[in-house]
């Protein structure tokens, strides 16, 4: 019932392709029209890549709009992976944030997102000298005690949102500064209900760069099976790693 209220993320019976249901790496899909978006006018060869980042980047852009993300806002991401580039991305791109810091431990990361941002900090660094103002938080590592570390130093209706996954609890020790601060906390889920066509508009009008986390695009499933067996190597010296199964390059 949630969807057809119009909380298309919030389906109870929804299958995830490639998890729940198969299908994920086949040549033909079957899947329901009302989940499908219309991409045959975009397809080059150049662009295929690009628009298989579709979905993270949806993930990110959703996020900054339950974080309700405006102009003067200074929004701090955690994790500068994939969906955490796009947060800090979208914040600024799309919503106007006025300052972006991108906290991350991995150097390459660090580097790589600094593009993007107005300052990226090593997580030690970013605790013992932290921006005197933050609006928005987006914890997209996974690493709670992040949101937990900086939780008041959020100013006054400020806004926090969880994206990373990790199935540990979230410790708030500073209730009376959320309450005082009328400080919102939500996590945010998914893509659906309107980003995707949101962001290829963006994208065909040269407002959001789907293309910036890519890294590596690598092909065949042993090429796959070998980063998958050295996640190390994709987390030291990559962002986005993408695979091709049709022996293109």
């Amino acid at each position: 019932m949630r969807c057809r209220r119009g909380d298309f993320n919030q389906c109870r019976d929804s299958q995830l392709l490639g998890l729940e249901k198969d299908g994920l790496f086949s040549g033909i899909a079957d899947v329901p029209e009302s989940v499908t978006h219309n991409i045959n006018d975009h397809l080059t060869g150049s662009n295929l890549p690009v628009l298989s980042c579709l979905e993270p980047a949806a993930v990110a852009y959703l996020a900054c709009q339950n974080a309700r993300v405006k102009g003067a806002d200074t929004v701090v991401v955690f994790g500068a992976g994939p969906i955490g580039l796009y947060s800090a991305i979208a914040a600024g791109r799309v919503f106007g944030a006025s300052k972006i810091y991108i906290v991350d431990p991995v150097p390459f990361r660090r580097q790589f997102a600094a593009e993007w941002c107005d300052r990226c900090f090593d997580v030690p660094e970013f605790f013992e000298s932290p921006p005197s103002e933050i609006d928005v938080v987006i914890e997209s590592s996974g690493i709670l005690q992040n949101l937990t570390t900086v939780f008041h130093r959020i100013n006054a209706n400020g806004r926090a949102i969880l994206l990373g996954r990790c199935g540990h609890p979230l410790m708030i020790d500073s209730p009376d500064h959320m309450i005082t601060n009328a400080i919102s906390v939500m996590g945010s889920r998914g893509h659906l209900g309107g980003a995707f066509n949101d962001l290829l508009t963006l994208y065909l009008n040269g407002k959001f760069p789907l293309e910036a986390p890519v890294t590596k695009i690598i092909s065949g499933l042993e090429q796959l099976k070998h980063h998958l067996l050295n996640h190390e190597m994709v987390l030291n010296e990559n962002c986005k790693v993408l695979v091709r199964l049709d022996g293109g390059e």
